[in-house]
């Protein structure tokens, strides 16, 4: 009976000892949390929004724009060319192309 209950006591400290760790983690994180909040969390965000606000009308004038002179540019066709192993060389090349 003493080996099982020295086990069920072990058991039980340790859990008190990890949830106590957990705890005093737990409220320095918080406290970072807090301390970076005041220092630079309203203004950072007053900046991030005027920064997206500027985005946004950038991006609308420039839709305009596009509207305006009758649509989207049209992309390029790219035409990709298969790169084969030369059989003289060894290195991949366009095969029309001499080595």
């Amino acid at each position: 009976m003493g080996r099982e209950e020295s086990k069920e006591q072990a058991k039980a400290a340790q859990k008190e000892k990890e949830q106590a760790a957990f705890a005093k983690k737990q409220e320095r994180k918080d406290k970072q949390w807090e301390q970076g909040t005041d220092q630079r969390g309203a203004a950072k965000s007053a900046e991030q929004a005027a920064k997206d606000a500027e985005k946004a009308r950038q991006k609308e004038a420039k839709q305009a724009a596009e509207a305006a002179e009758g649509g989207a540019k049209p992309q390029p066709q790219r035409n990709p060319v298969m790169k084969k192993k030369c059989t003289e060389c060894g290195k991949r090349h366009n095969p029309k192309e001499p080595c």
